[in-house]
């Protein structure tokens, strides 16, 4: 297969498939350089043209944990985060832990009244020189975009808010935030700037994006984990315990007993657990 081999999109768009930028991934991921060198080179004699990108990060997840099992959780992180769903709580709640690990005081599904009209409000968050009101949009699968429409209404919302914001935490800057869990349309992204409110996706802003919040300090969700079901994960959430460092702290046996796990199955899941973030 050709280096400048055409891979398909999940938005069905053709484009050259980037050796460097999926070799990037993998060494963020943790793995080495020739760990990422290796991987490459099999996907390159394995995959066919107009292979999906979903298909060549299939493979390369699969590589990867072959060779180094907890670089391997890493590489899910994308993945993971879209089975926090379906409903977009439990991604209201890990965005405001993420928060919480960057020195925001956090409140999540209030209602704040605004000039006009009251506002649920996904997560509040306050630092001794900032408030800021999140609007989170989640979405199950990674083609799905927030788009215009969604970018306006937020804006409705933050500009209604302002005002007494401003009356209530006059020594504070106020800021709106959208923040989605996959990407914005152009269009959304061009209305955000222009409006003067900050966007958080999957990978915008360049330095800020969602994952880089998540990479720079770990904050892992429990999804992550691999081999764990959806019920066991939703019962961690629903105890609060959002992000894997949470789980550090307990121990084997009371692991078991939250989960309702076989002895082995619990030690095996904090075996995953100390790799992936004290590692």
């Amino acid at each position: 297969m050709p280096k400048n081999i055409q891979v398909i999109k999940s938005t069905g768009a053709v484009e050259d498939f980037n050796l460097a930028k999926l070799k990037s991934a993998l060494v963020r991921a943790g793995a080495t350089k020739g760990q990422s060198r290796e991987i490459t080179e099999r996907i390159v004699h394995d995959s066919k043209p107009f292979t999906s990108t979903k298909e060549i990060y299939r493979l390369a997840l699969k590589y990867l944990r072959n060779l180094d099992y907890t670089s391997g959780l890493r590489f899910a992180l994308k993945k993971a985060i879209l089975q926090l769903g379906p409903s977009g709580y439990p991604f209201e709640k890990y965005f405001a832990e993420i928060m919480k690990n960057y020195g925001y005081k956090v409140q999540v599904g209030g209602i704040l009244k605004g000039k006009c009209v009251s506002h649920e409000v996904d997560v509040f968050a306050t630092r001794p020189d900032a408030v800021v009101v999140v609007e989170c949009k989640f979405h199950n699968s990674a083609d799905r975009l927030s788009d215009l429409k969604v970018a306006m209404y937020v804006d409705s919302r933050f500009r209604d808010l302002q005002p007494v914001m401003a009356d209530r935490h006059p020594e504070k800057a106020y800021s709106g935030w959208l923040v989605t869990n996959t990407h914005c349309t152009r269009d959304a992204l061009a209305y955000a700037g222009c409006s003067g409110y900050k966007v958080v996706s999957w990978k915008h802003p360049k330095n800020g994006s969602l994952k880089n919040l998540i990479e720079d300090q770990r904050l892992y969700p429990v999804t992550i984990i691999s081999g764990i079901k959806a019920g066991l994960a939703q019962k961690l959430i629903d105890r609060d315990v959002i992000l894997m460092r949470d789980l550090v702290e307990i121990d084997v046996s009371r692991l078991q007993s939250m989960l309702s796990l076989p002895m082995s199955k619990a030690v095996a899941l904090k075996k995953q657990v100390d790799a992936l973030c004290c590692r």
